[in-house]
């Protein structure tokens, strides 16, 4: 199959979760198919898309001024997050490439291109979750109350956006059954699939190194807002608990862009903001167990995926195992209180013999959920979308 993808940044390098799955995806795919990228340009542009992509076209992000910005918030009939990426220049470089090339399929990442969508080929999009139910979690999250009453000015224009947009498509495609879910309850009439991440368990495997005693890791882009409450949500609630059993036990919270109040937690020298680091894998591995206290649900926590690979004893929420069918008590440790949460975690701190056993049945799980399968199970709907397509015709 010929395939492009459109994209609202280019997936390399990694840096969140909408380019990783991108990524994979195109290191998967391009070994039996031909790819083509479309993307806004985001500074410079990383040597690894040659090496996947045959055809590479980019378009600068267009740039508003503050005053635009603020008169959108209450005229513009589109969401602001879709506005900003609203350019005459992208859609005539989609009209060209496919008025140049015939590819057989079009892949459309993520509500912020559905705008884009083509009514000349088959497509899919791939939303990974919702925007509007991303604006209800800042609505409800967000740190700063500006940025709450922004999210709560923008739920209804993205509700109606997303629901004409995805009608659009031949195929939308969610990681977990609660997206998919989530979104049907407001567009019913849209046939929505469910296809869940992979992790790359050769890059994210165990390592060999001295762990730091009753330490724990928390990993994610800290300048994401469900992030930023998880971290704050754990030591307010889970760390004190902790702290009574184990006193001398460390919580290290590891990602980019920490907003003001996550670093704030530093403060207590038993708490650790690192910040970007260059790789995460030395950090986990150094760290006894690792923690996923979301309380806001959205796609497939990654960051769970990749712990497990590396072996990790893991703790989480439900709505941080949204999607994955690992098992409690067996691959991980899921619990639904501040309270369970915090004696789980005593409890993996204080038994070594416990986090072997986790650190195995993780890694044995990890390796059966592999980039591999997800994109055999994308170019499956591939091959739906331009089978839909025909018969339309």
């Amino acid at each position: 199959m010929r395939i492009l993808f459109v994209t609202p940044e280019p997936p390399f390098p990694i840096t969140d979760g909408a380019r990783l799955v991108v990524a994979n995806l195109a290191r998967e795919l391009a070994k039996q198919h031909r790819l083509a990228l479309l993307t806004f340009s985001v500074g410079e542009i990383s040597d690894d898309l040659a090496v996947y992509f045959e055809i590479v076209r980019t378009v600068p992000r267009p740039t508003f001024s503050r005053w635009r910005k603020r008169a959108q918030t209450f005229i513009d009939p589109l969401p602001l997050l879709v506005r900003a990426h609203t350019s005459e220049e992208f859609s005539k470089s989609l009209c060209e490439l496919l008025g140049a090339n015939q590819f057989d399929v079009a892949h459309f990442d993520t509500p912020l291109v559905a705008g884009y969508l083509a009514n000349s080929l088959p497509t899919v999009l791939a939303p990974h979750d919702t925007l509007t139910a991303h604006l209800q979690q800042m609505a409800r999250y967000a740190p700063r109350r500006k940025q709450r009453l922004l999210a709560r000015t923008q739920i209804s224009r993205m509700r109606r956006f997303e629901t004409m947009a995805y009608a659009r498509a031949t195929r939308v495609v969610f990681v977990t059954d609660r997206e998919k879910n989530a979104f049907q309850t407001f567009a019913p009439q849209v046939d929505a699939r469910v296809i869940p991440n992979g992790v790359d368990a050769d890059f994210f495997a165990p390592r060999a190194v001295a762990q730091i005693p009753h330490s724990i890791a928390f990993l994610g882009v800290m300048g994401y807002a469900p992030n930023a409450s998880a971290a704050r949500y754990f030591v307010q609630n889970m760390l004190p608990q902790i702290w009574q059993q184990i006193p001398d036990a460390t919580f290290s919270i590891i990602g980019r862009e920490p907003t003001a109040d996550v670093r704030a937690l530093s403060a207590d020298t038993r708490i650790r903001v690192t910040g970007t680091v260059d790789d995460v894998r030395p950090e986990l591995a150094a760290h006894a167990i690792v923690v996923a206290p979301m309380r806001a649900a959205g796609g497939i926590k990654n960051k769970v995926l990749e712990a497990m690979a590396m072996g990790k004893p893991s703790v989480a929420t439900p709505e941080a195992v949204e999607g994955l069918d690992a098992r409690d008590g067996q691959e991980i440790a899921i619990a639904r209180t501040a309270d369970e949460f915090a004696q789980r975690c005593v409890r993996l701190l204080n038994d070594a013999n416990e986090r072997e056993r986790f650190s195995h049945n993780a890694r044995a799980w990890a390796l059966k959920h592999s980039w591999k399968q997800t994109a055999a199970q994308y170019a499956a709907l591939y091959q739906e979308a331009i089978g839909e397509f025909r018969v339309r015709e």
